[in-house]
């Protein structure tokens, strides 16, 4: 099954039914997987221990200065996708840190910091562009 990706997650009641399953792109594969390595903490991943981001050792010390906080975020994520993302030749990672109004649990609201990352590079494979924009909240995480 070289060439052939599936979208994540499995739904493995098809699996088990023996029916196909979804079937996806390789700049989809790698946008999936990027997004897996980078909300991955060092150690959740039991067959390998190096698999993840170190961002989530941080824990997001949400009063270090915004330009710190970025900076090592960019350089975290590039790291991690370098190590473990080898279809893509990596060429730039920007970080851009917000805040957001979110409701909260009492219908008030609270302000929570929102992260988006941007990856650009090249599939190695056909030497196309890739660019790929994940957002989440930190503190704890959650997607947008």
């Amino acid at each position: 099954m070289y060439d052939t990706y599936y979208k994540t997650p499995l739904k493995f009641k098809d699996l088990i039914e023996k029916k196909d399953l979804e079937k996806v792109s390789l700049e989809y594969s790698i946008a999936q997987f990027i997004n897996i390595v980078i909300t991955s903490s060092f150690g959740e991943c039991k067959f390998n221990e190096i698999f993840g981001c170190k961002i989530w050792e941080t824990d997001f010390d949400l009063l270090s200065d915004p330009n710190t906080l970025k900076d090592r975020i960019k350089n975290d994520v590039k790291v991690a996708i370098k190590m473990q993302e080898n279809r893509l030749d990596l060429t730039e990672v920007e970080v851009s840190i917000g805040n957001v109004k979110a409701a909260s649990y009492n219908n008030s609201y609270r302000i929570k910091k929102r992260i988006t990352i941007e990856i650009k590079g090249f599939i190695k494979k056909t030497n196309r562009d890739f660019s790929f924009i994940t957002k989440f909240f930190v503190g704890p995480l959650s997607y947008n």
